[in-house]
């Protein structure tokens, strides 16, 4: 736009001469007529024409200064839209996040930079416009003054250049960033607009992938030789490994079994103090005594079915074999029946089609004993006195399905993904070990080649129990 400015006036200069030549033509040519057409007598006609020069001057200025103001207020107008473009200009070269240089396209000479620059650098402008191409890389090949005229010159000859460079600043010696080069003119010279970027972080990471990456291949290239040598070593040691596998599992269980009985423990010794601070202070009742009672039996119950869920859960040598899944339901159901009526809880068994699968009879009944012992524990705790479970058996595309509802209030929303998942239980401390939906879970998905799943329906939740049918040829 700066190039424009003196056209413009160029051009305004024009056409004032232009129109005080057409006026000045046009004046002589009718006044001298008119004149001529009005007055003979030539003392009247000298006055006249002094007349007429005097009207021609006071005309002519007050056209002139007409034209001349009007072009003033064009230019004017330029001018501040030409600097309002320059402020938006600099607004937006200053605040760009990459550094910016202008360089001469012969010499390489620093000629601008924006506040990019002098941030990146640690220098302020005139400081960075001081500075040569050798003292912008690190003094070495490939990376110094040299080498960067060299890009320079190439990129004058019309070609962009992009590439990455090691740069020294006021804060750094060694610094990686990604320079483009462009060609282009400015008020008529030939300039290189270079463009840099910090890439210090990228190269950073691209060096921990590749030293990453050497380290895999280095460990691919020994992985077969170390594989031979431990199966060699596994093959000498098979007896000894086999019972130290055996101790690792019973070290397991024993660790999980300590980790469920903690609590319960815990609460019998709470009993247990109970009683003997009532019985010192002469207050333990009969009815107090049969109320811990009850309650601690509770809790050893508990333990005992702790130590069976997980005798079921580590027992593999096991047979397969077809059962009727409504028979099994039945046992389910029938060994807490006395506990569903004690809570007044009703459950009705539904049939809809007699179904049999292949797998473990023992390990499908403590599935469903599971969910119905949770259903019991979420009926006891809705507070209502309408408590229904539903049980019901039907054929879903060559697969039998075993659903139990209950009218419990169902899953909390949030707790719905995670309920299938070790150690996570809804239920109060002492009141859940946290294990046995997923143990249900690992017996009907590992061990049978079927799902478990769980979803809340209007008045309560629904597990279903989803099995090969064995009636399908």
């Amino acid at each position: 736009m700066m190039l424009m400015v003196p056209a413009q006036v160029r051009n305004a200069s024009l056409r004032i001469v232009a129109i005080y030549a057409f006026f000045g033509a046009m004046w002589i040519l009718v006044s001298d007529t008119v004149v001529g057409w009005l007055v003979s007598d030539p003392a009247i006609l000298t006055r006249v024409a002094l007349f007429k020069g005097w009207l021609f001057i006071l005309l002519t200025s007050l056209l002139l200064y007409k034209l001349i103001s009007s072009d003033n207020q064009k230019l004017a107008r330029a001018t501040a839209l030409l600097q309002g473009s320059e402020e938006r200009f600099h607004t937006i070269y200053d605040s760009l996040n990459d550094a910016i240089f202008i360089h001469d396209a012969e010499t390489g000479r620093i000629l601008d930079v924006n506040e990019t620059a002098c941030r990146l650098y640690g220098y302020g402008r005139e400081e960075l416009l001081s500075k040569g191409l050798q003292q912008l890389g690190t003094g070495e090949p490939p990376y110094s003054g040299a080498e960067a005229l060299a890009w320079i010159q190439r990129c004058a000859e019309g070609t962009p250049q992009t590439f990455e460079w090691i740069t020294a600043t006021r804060y750094s010696s060694r610094l990686w960033v990604e320079v483009s080069m462009r060609r282009a003119t400015i008020d008529g010279e030939n300039r290189i607009v270079v463009m840099v970027r910090d890439i210090s972080e990228r190269k950073q990471a691209e060096e921990q992938l590749s030293l990453q990456q050497a380290q895999l291949e280095e460990l691919n290239r020994t992985l077969e030789r170390r594989v031979n040598e431990a199966i060699a070593e596994l093959r000498q040691k098979d007896e000894l490994l086999l019972q130290q596998s055996r101790h690792a599992a019973m070290g397991e269980m024993l660790n999980n079994i300590a980790h469920q009985w903690r609590q319960p423990l815990n609460n019998i010794a709470i009993y247990v103090q109970s009683m003997q601070l009532l019985k010192a202070s002469h207050e333990l009742t009969d009815e107090q005594i049969q109320s811990d009672v009850q309650n601690i039996m509770a809790i050893i119950n508990y333990m005992s079915k702790t130590i069976d869920d997980f005798r079921t859960f580590f027992r593999n040598e096991k047979q397969k074999h077809p059962f009727s899944v409504s028979e099994a339901a039945g046992k389910a159901i029938s060994f807490v029946s006395a506990q569903m009526d004690h809570y007044g809880i009703s459950c009705r068994l539904v049939v809809h089609d007699e179904l049999t699968v292949n797998g473990y009879q023992a390990e499908y009944i403590q599935v469903v004993l599971n969910i119905l012992n949770n259903a019991i524990d979420a009926l006891n705790h809705s507070g209502s006195r309408d408590k229904r479970i539903l049980v019901s058996i039907s054929a879903e595309h060559n697969r039998a399905v075993l659903a139990i509802q209950d009218n419990g209030g169902g899953i909390p929303p949030e707790a719905l993904p995670h309920i299938f998942e070790p150690y996570f239980t809804t239920k109060g401390p002492g009141e859940g070990t946290g294990i046995g939906l997923y143990m249900a879970k690992s017996i009907i998905e590992k061990h049978m080649a079927g799902s478990l799943s769980a979803l809340n329906r209007s008045e309560g939740a629904e597990f279903r129990i989803c099995l090969p049918s064995a009636d399908v040829a």
